[in-house]
């Protein structure tokens, strides 16, 4: 993959400035097509709960919700605009009804990236557009909501545990890293049982990277399984890297996403962008 060619940015209706300002970094970049994404969750429910016995907002009540939100899409809508044509940035802008999360889901399909704000503590960490998405498949770039740098320019950490959810990050992070002055890589532990009629040689992260131009070099020490999250971030701190690939690890129970341990801690707690995939 020689660049991004779709990237989508996820817009809130309120804030959104390091999404945005990321995401039209990386298309400038990449000579990539943006696309800005706004959700209107309040309009959604508010159709929704019209047809539930017991709950019958009056017409003037849900005229007014869904003129708020319409306002604060149409504002959002002129910040990305604004954005993409100060840049250069070729873009378009769609809208939908409904949980942020399940939009962005619908609306990444054709994407090579996904760009999103950082989950908060609290229900976010399970409900989240973020966790959604970077459980769901897709590529996803995971911006802290104070972020001001840029990304993946000088110095990206590579958590390398030989899954597949590593492998996927790693392949789907080579755009980014192919600009990145310094990249570590860091090595944990695998967590994958191979059959006993099974043999066969790992996967070379590092003469992977160097066959697309990417010259790595390899920390020191393992990376321990049970506080994973925690040492990735420290590192990273200490390397003032501005980029961190990892696997996104979890189980689906019905809509409820559990996430493993590594996942949740970078997720909430990482000051620097991340990129994520299933």
């Amino acid at each position: 993959m020689e660049g991004y060619q779709e990237i989508l940015v996820h817009m809130p209706l309120a804030g959104g400035d390091a999404t945005l300002r990321v995401g039209v970094e990386i298309a400038k970049q990449d000579e990539a097509h943006l696309t800005g994404v706004a959700s209107l969750p309040e309009s959604a429910m508010l159709r929704t709960v019209t047809k539930t016995p017991f709950m019958n907002p009056s017409e003037e009540e849900i005229a007014k919700v869904s003129d708020a939100e319409a306002r604060e899409a149409k504002a959002a809508e002129k910040r990305f605009t604004e954005a993409a044509d100060a840049a250069g940035v070729t873009h378009s802008w769609m809208i939908g009804e409904g949980d942020s999360a399940d939009v962005l889901l619908q609306a990444c399909r054709l994407q090579d990236l996904v760009v999103v704000e950082q989950s908060t503590p609290g229900a976010d960490l399970l409900w989240g557009p973020a966790v959604q998405m970077a459980l769901s498949g897709y590529p996803t770039l995971v911006v802290p909501k104070k972020w001001d740098g840029p990304v993946a320019r000088k110095h990206a950490i590579v958590a390398w545990n030989g899954s597949v959810q590593a492998a996927a990050a790693l392949r789907k992070a080579m755009p980014l890293l192919k600009h990145t002055e310094e990249v570590t890589l860091l090595v944990g532990p695998s967590q994958e049982t191979l059959p006993d009629t099974l043999r066969v040689p790992a996967p070379d992260p590092l003469a992977y990277m160097k066959r697309h131009g990417v010259n790595a070099t390899k920390y020191d020490k393992q990376i321990p399984g049970a506080d994973a999250g925690a040492q990735i971030l420290k590192i990273a701190e200490e390397k003032s890297a501005d980029l961190i690939v990892m696997g996104a690890f979890g189980r689906s129970r019905f809509r409820e996403w559990v996430l493993g341990g590594a996942t949740r801690h970078v997720m909430a707690n990482s000051k620097i962008p991340a990129l994520m995939a299933h």
